[in-house]
């Protein structure tokens, strides 16, 4: 019975990423006319330059659309284990791990990208310039 409701819990959560907007393609290049929604023009030809942004795209994507909602719905399903425990001091524990689990993971994913980010910054290879500005964002010219 738990595994039939994780299952479909997790078809549910999976079901959702689907329906969410998109906004262009994982690599803005190559394409047969220009989006004008899109940053840029994607009806140049491709070049190396491309591999990085599908490389930051991938990464984005993850970092901001998928472990959000995931961490999300871990707390929620702790949460719910919390809540149902009606006492039990094993499904109690259980639920805490899990929390402890999802906060552990947010701190490794979010710290990794501050420890470059500070590391970057430290030995002279990128500057501070302000959120939505960086070494993280990519241009190809």
């Amino acid at each position: 019975m738990r595994k039939t409701a994780a299952v479909f819990l997790l078809a549910i959560f999976f079901s959702f990423i689907f329906i969410l907007p998109v906004y262009g393609g994982l690599v803005p290049c190559g394409l047969s006319q220009d989006d004008p929604d899109q940053p840029g023009d994607q009806t140049e030809d491709c070049t190396p330059c491309h591999f990085f942004i599908l490389i930051d795209n991938v990464i984005d994507f993850l970092l901001f659309k998928i472990v959000p909602p995931l961490a999300g719905l871990m707390i929620a399903i702790g949460g719910g284990m919390y809540i149902f425990a009606f006492g039990k001091p094993d499904m109690i524990s259980r639920a805490k791990k899990l929390f402890t689990a999802v906060v552990i993971g947010l701190i490794i994913i979010y710290g990794a990208w501050v420890i470059v980010n500070t590391f970057l910054i430290t030995i002279g290879a990128a500057q501070w310039q302000g959120f939505g500005q960086g070494w993280w964002i990519i241009n190809c010219q």
